[in-house]
């Protein structure tokens, strides 16, 4: 999520759950894909007062969730959620106490669209579920980087894995192009060539955990843009990408 967005959309928060945390402090973390929205219209100066006591009432409820955006065309609290569950039981709270300060004001859910960027509001597109809409974001783009590692033939992301010895680079770059990754094993480090992130960060992981690397070694995965090193010449084992 765009965190530097979200940021500049919180004008003033409140830190801690007892509802007194000073104003200008806000935790809720830039992960959360929901928020439950109270929108007001520009309040006179005689009702800020009440602003803060509903956002402290909501902070004694919601804890460090709480934040408040005001600007000349009104004021909006917002309450953060990880989830469409939390976000409703949040709207809920916020209808609650709106209702024991006798304070008319829409509740809206929203949730953070990946695909557009922006909030949108839950109602109108009841089935949204960013979380899956990530990960569907996600599987796109490492199938359109596995289509470019084919056709350029050269990998998209690397593996670098820093060795004890150079015995070892070269037991490690066997033991990988017999499983068919493409390798380029150097004094002290080998590199091997993934078609997307997913495959790098899952080799990386696997040889972390299954004994096929020594426990001294370490591992760095990176996005690879140009490489023609890969396809120069060289000392490369056999191997295709998997």
């Amino acid at each position: 999520m765009d965190a530097v967005k979200r940021v500049g959309e919180v004008g003033q928060g409140i830190c801690g759950g007892d509802g007194a945390g000073a104003e200008g402090c806000y935790r809720a973390s830039m992960d959360d894909g929901w928020r439950v929205c109270i929108a007001f219209g520009v309040l006179p100066r005689s009702l800020h007062s009440l602003r803060r006591a509903l956002i402290s009432a909501l902070g004694s409820r919601l804890g460090d969730q709480v934040a408040v955006s005001s600007s000349r065309w009104g004021t909006q609290i917002f309450v953060y959620a990880p989830s469409a569950g939390l976000a409703d039981e949040a709207a809920q709270v916020a209808r609650e106490v709106l209702a024991r300060h006798d304070v008319g004001a829409p509740v809206r859910t929203e949730f953070w669209s990946v695909r557009e960027q922006e909030w949108r509001d839950a109602a109108d597109e009841p089935s949204a579920d960013p979380v899956a809409e990530r990960q569907a974001l996600h599987e796109a783009r490492q199938e359109r980087e596995r289509q470019a590692s084919v056709t350029s033939g050269r990998p998209a992301w690397e593996v670098r894995a820093e060795l004890p010895s150079h015995d070892d680079v070269v037991r490690l770059a066997g033991h990988l192009a017999a499983q068919g990754w493409r390798v380029r094993p150097h004094r002290r480090h080998l590199l091997v060539g993934a078609d997307c992130e997913d495959d790098a960060k899952s080799l990386a992981r696997e040889l972390s955990g299954d004994g096929g690397a020594d426990a001294g070694t370490a591992f760095r995965v990176r996005r690879v843009d140009i490489y023609p090193s890969w396809t120069d010449g060289g000392t490369t084992f056999a191997g295709g990408l998997p």
